[in-house]
């Protein structure tokens, strides 16, 4: 049972330890343009790629209060340190099937540039990827206006970028109620 629970321990640091940088680096991305970096995001099984300076933090899943009458991609409300966001299921929202509650370990919230205050369900981030490393793939089957070009990294993993801005004023988006 301890050995369990030092496991848990040393997972968390780790998130933590993740979470620290990745802020860091999210707070400096908006003066640094030399390079195109975006953030990576694993979605249930699917991977997106965000640019830093639209994203405004990663948070680990806090509790969502459901909304009355509205669709069902938009899970609810929730407090992230005194800002209430809406939280959507982007899986869901794009037409797909809702991402598994098991899947759902955290928010990307958006940046205030955006806005909006909303934060998409993810599983997790999984690091920054750099535009000049990526080969670019043929167009998504099915785009949809925020979805933008497709890539694979050099580990052979496809990614699609997605454009949080195009995403936050999206009738599709903005119109919640059901």
């Amino acid at each position: 049972m301890a050995n369990a629970s030092e496991g848990g321990a040393r997972q968390l640091v780790k998130l933590r330890e993740f979470s620290t940088q990745l802020a860091q680096r999210l707070k400096e991305a908006p003066g640094t343009a030399t390079e195109p970096t975006r953030l990576a995001l694993r979605v249930g099984s699917e991977n997106f790629l965000v640019e830093m300076g639209l994203a405004g933090e990663i948070v680990p899943l806090p509790d969502i209060a459901p909304v009355p009458w509205t669709k069902p991609w938009y899970r609810g409300l929730a407090n992230v340190r005194g800002r209430l966001v809406g939280v959507i299921d982007l899986l869901h929202l794009m037409g797909r099937d809702p991402l598994p509650e098991d899947q759902a370990q955290q928010l990307l919230v958006f940046g205030e540039g955006l806005s909006v205050n909303a934060a998409i369900l993810i599983t997790r981030a999984f690091g920054i990827r750099n535009l000049k490393d990526l080969e670019p793939l043929d167009a998504p089957a099915s785009p949809i206006g925020w979805e933008r070009s497709r890539y694979r990294d050099l580990e052979g993993m496809a990614l699609t970028e997605l454009d949080l801005r195009e995403l936050a004023t999206a009738p599709a988006f903005t119109a919640i109620n059901a």
